[in-house]
């Protein structure tokens, strides 16, 4: 694993730090590679329950990689756009919890990364912001991501704007889950993250998938989805136990 991310294993949980301090922990074809990678192994992996996504200080994550940007040819761009819409496509449909432990600014490409986390938490510090229309690019990869995440209007806004959200202004837009301080912000993402690891796994992982499948169906196919996995849940030798001790307490 290349030296620009940094992984740990804390009992069940994966935590991933973005580290580039020196750019901003901008997202570059290297570092973009790394996180990928690594997230396909944890999903490989029974031992880990869930994955905190942060980043070395100043920041969570300053957006692509500006300067290789500028130097893209036609076909690399081709190449990187794929490998960014292959990122977040891999944290959204993860089969795991990913938990965005948002310690700075998170803008652009670092904030289309929080827009596919699953929980958000926002350090007081805490940036997020879609700025790319301001440097005569579109936020057009998390565009999809986003307005199913707020809503067109909202959306719209965000991304026309290109204006950057303190943290309290991110969670009125719905952009986090919640806001704590500086000094919280790890401790408060790793209790979400031992939360998970206190789940029933399959549990935890089916709903996860579910929620992937049906969001694209028609309502008849989507509840009738969820009406199969409700039935096949009741057998499972994870709920037998969860019920029974439940009904012993």
């Amino acid at each position: 694993m290349s030296d620009a991310l940094l992984s740990r294993r804390i009992d069940h949980t994966l935590e991933l730090t973005l580290n580039r301090p020196s750019a901003r922990n901008a997202l570059s074809r290297d570092l973009i590679a790394s996180l990928t990678a690594a997230l396909n192994q944890a999903e490989g992996d029974p031992n880990v329950r869930s994955i905190i996504i942060t980043g070395t200080p100043p920041a969570f994550c300053a957006g692509l990689d500006l300067r290789e940007v500028a130097q893209t040819t036609a076909t690399q761009a081709e190449h990187d756009a794929s490998s960014l819409l292959n990122l977040f496509e891999r944290i959204d449909l993860l089969g795991k919890p990913v938990i965005a432990a948002v310690n700075g600014p998170a803008v652009a490409g670092g904030a289309g990364l929080v827009s596919v986390c699953d929980i958000v938490v926002c350090g007081q510090s805490g940036v997020i912001g879609y700025p790319e229309i301001k440097r005569g690019l579109v936020a057009a990869i998390v565009m999809t991501y986003l307005r199913r995440l707020v809503g067109e209007r909202q959306a719209k806004w965000l991304l026309l704007t290109g204006e950057n959200l303190p943290a309290e202004r991110a969670l009125e837009m719905r952009l986090c889950n919640e806001v704590v301080s500086d000094e919280e912000l790890l401790p408060r993402a790793r209790h979400y993250a031992a939360m998970f690891a206190s789940y029933p796994p399959q549990a935890l992982t089916s709903t996860k998938q579910l929620w992937n499948r049906i969001r694209s169906l028609q309502h008849a196919d989507a509840v009738e989805e969820a009406r199969q996995l409700n039935a096949s849940m009741r057998l499972t030798s994870e709920s037998r136990q969860g019920i029974g001790e439940f009904l012993k307490g």
